[in-house]
């Protein structure tokens, strides 16, 4: 898969809250970088996601564009507006950095 298609396939899972797409998309090394959480392993950001990760039917993909090996993203999330920057090597994702206004999280 390339980039661009994880990214998609990532963020449809996330906002149905699909944790076995997810946990299928990331690396063993994977890394997570946001303005409230830091997660340096792949199990430590599932495990964080399990009972408080909620699926979303309004959410959609606003726009998506890569390269190679990395991809940028916005979308809307429970009425929030997310930009992800998304590093891919070998068919996975193993690392990410997450941006939004903590300030309007609803």
């Amino acid at each position: 898969m390339d980039s661009k298609s994880l990214a998609t396939s990532f963020i449809e899972c996330f906002c149905k809250a699909d944790l076995s797409g997810i946990n299928a998309l990331l690396s063993s090394d994977f890394q997570l970088k946001g303005p409230l959480y830091e997660f340096d392993s792949k199990q430590a950001y599932i495990n964080s996601l399990e009972g408080n990760l909620e699926a979303d039917a309004n959410a959609e993909i606003i726009s998506v564009i890569s390269n190679d090996n990395e991809a940028a993203a916005f979308y809307r999330y429970k009425g929030n507006t997310i930009g992800q920057l998304f590093w891919c090597r070998g068919g996975e994702i193993y690392e990410t950095l997450l941006v939004f206004d903590t300030d309007t999280v609803a």
